[in-house]
């Protein structure tokens, strides 16, 4: 019974988002909503862009942790100074907004360290 009572909520929630997102942006943004999430694979009670406001402080913070964990990696083992390590640190978070702001493809990123440099990046799906 849990399970009926579950999957009748899950319905009524989605219906209140499609009708949420019906009134403010159209039919045109349901469509646009649907192709998002047969793309990303993920449901939730958050619309597209409530998805994204909720995303960017966690996005924000990786990017952070990854330039941070960078910059230790190549002061320790390629002895960068702080001009090296700025002008990188600089560049990362250039490639990190494309990233962040649908400019550049991860994919794009993986496919060009393969073919320019040999190096296999493995992409962990969310699964």
């Amino acid at each position: 019974m849990v399970k009926v009572d579950a999957y009748s909520q899950g319905r009524s929630d989605g219906l209140a988002l499609a009708l949420r997102i019906v009134k403010k942006d159209g039919i045109e943004g349901l469509e646009k909503e649907i192709r998002f999430r047969n793309i990303t694979g993920i449901n939730t009670r958050l619309d597209r862009k409530e998805l994204e406001e909720a995303t960017l402080k966690i996005k924000k913070r990786t990017v952070s942790t990854v330039l941070l964990l960078s910059l230790a990696t190549i002061r320790d083992e390629f002895g960068f100074g702080h001009k090296r390590a700025q002008r990188f640190a600089d560049r990362f978070k250039s490639k990190a907004a494309c990233i962040m702001d649908d400019m550049s493809l991860w994919e794009d990123y993986r496919k060009a360290m393969q073919e320019e440099l040999n190096v296999e990046i493995e992409m962990f799906d969310n699964d």
